[in-house]
């Protein structure tokens, strides 16, 4: 799991989390096979989780 969060003002009230560049990431995360969940409470936080590959 890799988390990325700050405690700046969040995304505007509203927005829809489809930028090029959001959608971009989601699409990379999801073709892995993993998650990726934008929140905006108190600041933005970004998870992504991605399965464990054993070799």
């Amino acid at each position: 799991m890799l988390v990325l969060e700050d405690d700046g003002c969040g995304l505007p009230p509203g927005s829809n989390l489809q930028g090029f560049g959001l959608t971009g990431m989601r699409e990379r995360v999801t073709a892995l096979g993993g998650t990726l969940t934008i929140s905006c409470t108190h600041g933005t936080r970004v998870c992504v989780n991605l399965p464990l590959r054993y070799a």
